[in-house]
């Protein structure tokens, strides 16, 4: 346990170094970094943060590709490394979903009709559809302490953990949005975030809040929150830091790979300098991806909701089918990821489909 929280640790510190690095070198050169921005310059909604989240929910994905493989293999050493890599580069996911669902949040009639509506409705019937299929003993206690906790499907977590923050900006709002606390408010919540991942907390909080602690994720929380409340687009004259970025991102991602195959581990989904990386350097480069690309992951992303309650339950059922199956590792791998996004995407489109000719007979 030692040697991996030292691990972590000079991982965190490595990557506060880089992103030091990064802001001096483009402060010096005066090159400007393109933040994202909630609002086109036409003042319409920036639907590139559903690119964003479509990335974000693939990465989900392959994390747990990475624990089904292990489950059937975990003697073929060469795949269940190269799985891990995968996983571990998508550990901004989640950072990066709780960071987009905070950029849109305002605080109005409604905020929580909808929350409830879109969010703790479909968790409710998936948990408890989840939690008969997969365990025997059903007791209505140990429900409803999985439900809290959303242990019902290890992914599930990221819904209590979610509410908790839609639940301090309801409350914190007027401090949350008052310009004139941004840096502190930043700087704290940055602060308490490499506490939480350094273990300082783990002694102090229950052990089973550790899992949906908004601690882990606080800084990506505010980020998402002030990014949100810009007031324009931020400027296209980036000068030469897309350059700046490209280098840096580069020797990021070798260190990662590098940290990966020699420490055989996973990383923490809520480092924090990792998933601000990949925000800052996709942000830079999304107007130069196939347009055909980008039409797919935004898709995605707006179906984020449907894949991220429903892949669970595919994956479960996918632990009695040797991976192997369909067609060795590598076109297993890639088969297992399709089958975890396109069925989501399938059951989704027919619930959509479905609800549009309802409402529609009804309004005839």
């Amino acid at each position: 346990m030692f040697q991996k929280d030292n691990c972590h640790m000079e991982w965190e510190l490595l990557g506060i170094i880089l992103a030091g690095m990064v802001t001096f070198t483009c402060k010096f050169f005066k090159n400007p970094l393109v933040l994202p921005s909630p609002m086109h310059s036409n003042q319409g909604r920036e639907t590139r943060f559903d690119i964003l989240r479509g990335l974000a929910m693939i990465g989900i994905v392959m994390i747990h590709i990475h624990s089904y493989f292990q489950f059937f293999h975990p003697a073929d050493s060469f795949i269940i490394k190269n799985t891990l890599l995968l996983s571990n580069l998508a550990r901004f996911s989640v950072p990066i979903f709780i960071l987009t669902s905070a950029i849109f949040l305002r605080k109005k009639d409604g905020y929580w009709n909808s929350k409830v509506k879109h969010l703790v409705l479909p968790y409710t019937l998936f948990s408890i559809l989840g939690y008969w299929i997969k365990y025997e003993d059903h007791t209505l206690n140990e429900f409803f302490l999985f439900y809290i906790l959303g242990k019902v499907f290890t992914p599930f977590y990221f819904v209590p953990l979610l509410l908790q923050f839609y639940l301090v900006f309801y409350i914190l709002n007027s401090i949350l949005i008052n310009e004139k606390w941004n840096s502190l408010i930043l700087a704290i919540s940055f602060i308490i975030n490499i506490l939480s991942n350094l273990g300082i907390f783990d002694t102090i909080l229950p052990i089973q809040y550790h899992s949906i602690s908004i601690f882990n994720y606080i800084f990506f929380f505010i980020l998402g929150v002030q990014i949100g409340n810009l007031k324009f687009a931020q400027s296209q004259n980036k000068g030469n830091s897309s350059f700046t970025l490209f280098v840096y991102f580069s020797v990021f991602l070798g260190l990662l790979i590098v940290f990966s195959h020699s420490y055989d581990m996973d990383l923490k989904n809520h480092h924090t300098i990792y998933p601000i990386f990949f925000l800052i350097f996709v942000w830079n480069f999304l107007d130069n991806i196939n347009p055909s690309l980008s039409n797919i992951l935004s898709y995605i992303g707006n179906q984020s909701l449907f894949i991220f309650l429903l892949h669970p339950f595919i994956i479960h059922f996918m632990h009695s089918i040797d991976p192997y199956t369909f067609g060795g590792p590598f076109l297993g791998y890639i088969v297992t990821l399709i089958l975890n996004v396109v069925i989501p995407i399938f059951v989704a489109f027919i619930i959509q489909k479905g609800m549009f000719l309802y409402q529609s007979r009804h309004l005839t």
